[in-house]
């Protein structure tokens, strides 16, 4: 596994808003409506990152204003719209007692995150056929700390989950992202499409986020810390 760079952070996310371009070009509605949400709605998952917290407010607002109230557009709420610094498995579990082996993945993470802080900057806005994600670029030191976790628990038992939840991507990420929006169809509307076009590129600034171990549902709203 080799560190991504700055470059190849930039391509994958300028290769992934311009395939979706032409996606939505082929398809000028939003085709059919999934019949399964994206994640389970309440069951819990082990992961790393932390909350962003108010200073995304206003955009979620001006988000949701563009969503014009869409029952199939899940908007991430403020007090759980959240950047991922590695996650570790699926949504497994009902509670966080159901986990097994926690104490060994905590030793893990503190020995490698304890203190941690990621900064990510030059936030900008990148376009999935039916998301959107807000991506920027992380500092050197999180990085490495992140491949250097990576690589240890990739030679323990928590390597089987954590392949099963990167079934079909690089791991680590190549993405430091967070999912502003869900939308329930194959497609954004056209509405939310205008909106992504007339602020793809502002500049939405920089993070510094304490690195923590956590198990959570989906949209980081029920978190329990573990680290």
């Amino acid at each position: 596994m080799a560190l991504h760079t700055r470059e190849i952070i930039h391509q994958a996310y300028e290769n992934t808003t311009a395939k979706t371009s032409e996606i939505w070009n082929t398809h000028r509605g939003t085709g059919e409506i999934r019949t399964e949400p994206f994640y389970h709605p309440t069951r819990l998952a082990i992961t790393s990152g932390h909350r962003a917290g108010s200073p995304m407010a206003a955009l979620l607002d001006e988000l949701a204003t563009a969503a014009q109230g869409d029952p199939l557009a899940d908007v991430a709420q403020v007090n759980g719209m959240h950047f991922t610094f590695f996650a570790i498995t699926q949504a497994l579990y009902d509670k966080p007692e159901d986990a097994e082996d926690l104490a060994d993945l905590i030793s893990i993470f503190e020995q490698y995150c304890r203190s941690h802080v990621m900064q990510i900057s030059d936030l900008r806005l990148v376009a999935l056929p039916d998301q959107l994600l807000l991506a920027g670029f992380p500092d050197a030191e999180s990085l490495r700390v992140r491949q250097a976790l990576v690589e240890h628990l990739l030679n323990t038992s928590w390597a089987v989950k954590i392949r099963e939840r990167y079934p079909n991507t690089e791991i680590p990420q190549v993405f430091w992202h967070s999912t502003l929006l869900r939308y329930s169809a194959q497609y954004l509307p056209e509405t939310l499409r205008v909106w992504f076009r007339e602020n793809r590129q502002k500049d939405f600034g920089s993070l510094s986020l304490p690195v923590k171990l956590v198990m959570t549902n989906y949209n980081w709203t029920e978190t329990f810390t573990l680290a």
